[in-house]
């Protein structure tokens, strides 16, 4: 995948769901995260991912 050929709303989605997949499991939140939690971030992020592809 060539980032530098996605729009801006791609980089913002990958950006965003980078910075909270690191957020998560480096800042303490007094809540345990675990995979399926990174899971369901992704599939939400692919679910913004198909709605940026409509436009």
């Amino acid at each position: 995948m060539d980032l530098l050929k996605l729009n801006v709303w791609r980089k913002l989605i990958l950006v965003v769901f980078v910075a909270s997949v690191v957020a998560m499991f480096t800042i303490d939140w007094g809540y345990a995260f675990h995979i399926r939690h990174v899971v369901r971030l992704a599939v939400g992020a692919m679910a913004f991912w198909v709605v940026v592809d409509r436009f």
